[in-house]
């Protein structure tokens, strides 16, 4: 039994694969479902949203939840990675649990989980925990609805132990990343992501390549369904950015709302919020409750995610904190980089995880740069031990690219000192594990 939350983030901790740990795979995911049986499967008694994907799944998910608390339900969340509370994983209407709670809910898992490491399926994983205990805690709570965001893949996610055939299914983008695990290409990826399918569950996807949807189509079918597909200009339209807000028109059924506006500059979030509101009226119609259309509008722009195209004001600059970790994330902030600040220069402040392709990133930042800040990280509080990519390698491609105006500061705060000097817009990007310690440390340095 843990005590208070020091000692159970302790407890957690001890489970924290070390770095050079395999994914676990069918192994991690019978052994998640051993769990979950000892606590009698309290997945499968709450209706849940479950969210996989390469690009927005974090994002879909805070839309769909702040949609639905809008309309008067009680809405279980966990995303992951969190980013500055592990209690950001076990959220109730958007808001973390206290700590006295997230302590005595950890204490009535403890039993299942020490009964399941003397089994054949061993040590359950931090992340297989956290899952299981999200889990419960959403039942207990006894929330109208959990939405449940994958960590990586699908297929064999530790998230991928829902049963229930009215379990809503989401697919957002599908790019390269995790290769080394989900495999090497769109169509390899895209298998793993829709695994999440299971027999005759509503689905949606945001628009997707012609690969990435033959193997959606072909997955939905063998399990008895079909999947809904949002897109420009059939679903949205009428894309207008205004004072750092976004605004469009949205159709979907009989569901037509104009202008409707996002709180960002990230015009990424225009298909995430739109497929968010999809779910919300097919949910609208199944489970027949009537839409608040104003508190949907209220909803969307009251919406303020950390780490996604985050804006602020800071110093009397501009801060832009995003956490774009693969080529796909990275396009689409410099897209909506150009879009708000047409012409404009930047400072960067950097770090990629190690493994990512950092040199399809750094290609596309260059031409935005004024300046890169390079510094450093390393994460022992999340599903793996998280180490960045080393500063050699990435000043070896900044010299191969003829940029030169770059700087090595291993100390994160004193390297938010130097960028703060920069008379230029700052935008902190590259990893969301950056980001977490990025934001603490922004409170230290205010004026």
């Amino acid at each position: 039994m843990v005590k208070n939350f020091s000692q159970a983030l302790s407890y957690l901790r001890q489970s924290v694969p070390s770095g050079n740990k395999r994914f676990p795979g069918n192994l991690g995911l019978d052994r998640q479902k051993a769990i979950l049986q000892l606590l009698d499967n309290p997945q499968d008694k709450i209706k849940t949203i479950h969210i996989a994907g390469t690009s927005g799944k974090g994002s879909t998910a805070f839309y769909l939840s702040s949609l639905l608390i809008g309309q008067g339900f009680t809405v279980g969340l966990t995303l992951s990675p969190h980013l500055l509370d592990i209690r950001e994983r076990f959220q109730i209407n958007n808001q973390l649990i206290s700590k006295k709670e997230f302590v005595f809910y950890l204490n009535q898992i403890i039993p299942a989980i020490e009964a399941v490491k003397k089994t054949n399926f061993g040590k359950p994983t931090f992340f297989e925990i956290i899952i299981a205990l999200a889990f419960y805690i959403f039942y207990q709570k006894q929330v109208d609805y959990a939405v449940i965001e994958t960590g990586l893949g699908g297929l064999m996610d530790g998230t991928n132990t829902i049963n229930s055939s009215d379990k809503v299914v989401v697919l957002t983008k599908i790019g390269l990343d995790h290769t080394a695990i989900l495999g090497p290409n769109l169509a390899s990826i895209a298998a793993q992501k829709a695994g999440i399918i299971h027999s005759h569950n509503p689905c949606f996807s945001i628009n997707q390549s012609l690969v990435v949807k033959k193997v959606f189509d072909q997955v939905a079918s063998s399990q008895q369904t079909s999947i809904n597909y949002i897109s420009q200009p059939k679903n949205i339209s009428h894309l207008t950015p205004k004072n750092f807000n976004l605004s469009y028109n949205f159709n979907f059924q009989d569901l037509h709302l104009k202008s409707v506006t996002l709180n960002t500059i990230g015009l990424y979030q225009i298909d995430n919020s739109a497929l968010a509101l999809s779910v919300l009226k097919f949910l609208s119609l199944r489970d027949q409750f009537t839409l608040n259309i104003k508190n949907i509008y209220q909803s969307l722009i009251s919406c303020q995610f950390y780490g996604r195209v985050d804006l602020r004001r800071f110093n009397q600059k501009y801060f832009i904190l995003d956490g774009a970790h693969n080529p796909q994330k990275m396009a689409a902030l410099i897209k909506s980089l150009k879009l708000f600040f047409p012409g404009q220069k930047f400072t960067f402040l950097l770090a990629f995880k190690q493994r990512k392709d950092f040199t399809k990133m750094i290609k596309m930042i260059l031409p935005l740069a004024d300046q890169i800040i390079l510094t450093k990280f390393k994460v022992t509080s999340q599903d793996m031990v998280q180490l960045s990519q080393s500063q050699l390698s990435l000043n070896r491609l900044f010299t191969n690219l003829n940029f030169s105006n770059f700087k090595n500061i291993t100390d994160q705060l004193e390297a938010l000192k130097f960028a703060l000097k920069s008379n230029h817009p700052i935008v902190v990007t590259g990893s969301l594990y950056l980001l977490g310690e990025i934001y603490p440390l922004l409170n230290k340095i205010k004026k």
